[in-house]
């Protein structure tokens, strides 16, 4: 499905119980498989997640905007080998991302607020798909000044099936860090996000869900929740690092 040029994948989110995971994950083994990257489908994520100076995309996130925007570097396993930048677009339930691959060099500059050196990409590779999120994210920048907000840490284990193109994943230990010092540092101070215990699951596809993924999700479907990481990890670096986010 395509809207303004944007190709849509549905998402739908919830917030379950380790006992749900468990009872879930066990479902799963039976019609799904792990994604290949990782250990048996499991690896832990870092996102450094951007906002402007008004805090325009967590405000509008709280206040129910049906779009927004929202512009994270990730990483994988505290590696610099693998970086990318990123842009996801919300359109109400579904979803589009763009994403580009950068050096480390380059990931620091932009944690620097230096977005100056996607001028000379644009320059040399104005029609490479690859550097589309470093475009938009150059273009944005000039017009609303982003900075880094919040980092957020999690273990994912990603399940797929070919059918409908369905991403389900679990969400683990999501915890919330300040924006500064070493991203690749895994003695970052963090503090979790969550003060139950609670996980976040999370069902991605494209123009339908195989009946089979439907039964999983109804014993659940009570808790499905509009939740964003980026605003709960706002709201717990604001809690326990004495930062004011409103």
């Amino acid at each position: 499905m395509q809207y303004k040029g944007h190709n849509l994948r549905h998402e739908l989110k919830y917030n379950i119980s380790y006992a749900d995971y468990h009872e879930l994950r066990n479902r799963a083994l039976v019609f799904m498989h792990h994604d290949s990257h990782g250990d048996n489908g499991k690896y832990f994520i870092r996102s450094l997640y951007f906002d402007d100076i008004m805090l325009s995309n967590y405000n509008q996130k709280m206040d129910g905007w049906e779009h927004r925007r929202k512009y994270r570097i990730r990483t994988y396993d505290f590696s610099p080998d693998v970086i990318k930048f990123e842009i996801k677009d919300k359109f109400d339930s579904y979803i589009s991302k763009v994403s580009s691959p950068i050096t480390y060099e380059q990931c620091m500059s932009m944690l620097n607020g230096n977005f100056g050196f996607i001028s000379s990409l644009l320059h040399n590779r104005s029609n490479d798909s690859s550097i589309k999120a470093l475009k938009i994210g150059y273009i944005d920048n000039a017009c609303k000044i982003l900075r880094p907000q919040v980092v957020v840490d999690y273990t994912r284990e990603v399940f797929i099936c070919e059918e409908g193109n369905v991403r389900l994943t679990f969400d683990m230990n999501l915890r919330a860090g300040l924006a500064s010092g070493d991203i690749f540092d895994p003695d970052l101070p963090t503090v979790p996000a969550y003060d139950d215990d609670s996980l976040i699951m999370e069902v991605k596809y494209d123009d339908f869900i195989p009946n089979y993924v439907k039964q999983m999700l109804r014993s659940v479907s009570r808790w499905q929740t509009a939740q964003s990481k980026y605003t709960t990890c706002c709201l717990a670096q604001s809690h326990y690092f004495g930062k004011d986010v409103f």
